[in-house]
């Protein structure tokens, strides 16, 4: 992931290197969602935090983020020094890393905890964000490896009805429809 500089062009170089990175030699699905996070940073008081979310985003939503430990750390560190002022969007991609992060680190207690401050404020914020489902998603496997059946269920009932209407609704569906809770 490369340094931005804190400027909205090295944040947009940055989002347009990633579909090259994604081995898709053309996924117009994957450039425009880069072309409207880069106009959502435009006005961002917080583009180098914000740009690095997005980059994380991306690589999460197109399943190539893969975190080791120490990456997992770095996350829930950089969460837990965010700036106080982040748009709901960005602070519920924040939790829903920081949960992927404690599951990485094997801690599932916190991984729910922040998976579900991340669902209420995607449920909170009545705009169009996909982050919802993808929580759901998370939840929905976790409570699964965690032998909770019932939430499993629940949790991938919640995600399987409320993908439709999205940007990214071709890869939610498949995210969705993919969870292995059975």
């Amino acid at each position: 992931m490369g340094a931005s500089g804190g400027s909205v062009a090295g944040c947009r170089a940055i989002l347009a290197e990633l579909p090259g990175r994604i081995k898709k030699t053309v996924n117009i699905e994957l450039d425009s969602f880069c072309s409207r996070k880069s106009e959502m940073l435009e006005s961002s008081k917080n583009l180098e935090y914000e740009c690095k979310l997005a980059t994380l985003e991306i690589l999460y939503v197109w399943k190539c983020l893969t975190l080791t430990g120490t990456q997992a750390e770095e996350i829930i560190q950089a969460v837990n020094d965010r700036p106080p002022d982040l748009s709901p969007s960005s602070l519920a991609v924040s939790y829903l890393l920081v949960g992927l992060s404690w599951n990485t680190l094997e801690n599932p207690l916190k991984a729910e905890q922040a998976f579900k401050i991340s669902d209420t404020i995607t449920q909170s914020d009545q705009r169009d964000n996909y982050i919802t489902v993808c929580v759901l998603s998370e939840m929905a496997e976790l409570y699964h490896h965690l032998g909770q059946t019932e939430d499993s269920i629940l949790m991938a009932e919640r995600a399987q009805h409320g993908y439709k209407g999205y940007h990214l609704e071709n890869r939610l569906y498949n995210r969705v429809h993919n969870l292995d809770i059975s």
